[in-house]
């Protein structure tokens, strides 16, 4: 909160917990597309 610069820490933890939301998105989104791109085994 502070070195965000908040007021409050519940805007700061609104702000984090949607960062952290887009993160896990963002790296799920990139490992179902390795995976698609890898043949399987026979």
């Amino acid at each position: 909160m502070e070195i965000l610069g908040h007021s409050q820490i519940s805007l700061a933890m609104d702000v984090c917990t949607h960062v952290v939301q887009d993160t896990q998105r963002e790296a799920i989104s990139h490992t179902d597309r390795l995976l698609k791109r890898r043949p399987r085994p026979a």
